[in-house]
């Protein structure tokens, strides 16, 4: 898996920390994409800051080969926005995950049964 890092108007100490914190994250990812090629998968994190908001909001973009998958959120803490967006994205690799295996046992893929008429006899 590449990973590739983007910054806007973030310090050059903010953008170091950025990418420190985020490499020890992205381990869990890369553990639930064992079945792709190495040169399959592309990871774009961006992180970007509001000077007027104090805050930051930080993307996670993971290009498989048949799927993109995006997840993003913001937080006043960069530590919460990346553990955030990194967790909206492991959910939905595991969803996708399961659905290429067929799957129907996650919660969103499970068909709805329905039930037969009751006869009643007498």
């Amino acid at each position: 898996m590449e990973i590739q890092f983007f910054h806007k108007n973030l310090s050059e100490a903010e953008g170091a920390f950025f990418d420190e914190y985020v490499n020890q994250k992205t381990d869990s990812i890369t553990s639930l994409l064992t079945k792709f090629a190495s040169d399959a998968v592309l990871l774009t994190i961006s992180a970007e800051k509001f000077e007027k908001h104090d805050a930051f909001e930080v993307e996670f973009l993971l290009k498989l080969p048949a799927k993109t998958l995006l997840s993003k959120e913001a937080s006043h803490s960069i530590n919460k926005a990346v553990d955030l967006s990194r967790d909206r994205l492991l959910s939905q690799v595991k969803k996708y995950m399961a659905h290429l295996r067929k799957d129907r046992s996650h919660k969103s893929l499970r068909k709805t049964e329905i039930e037969a008429p009751v006869e009643i006899t007498q």
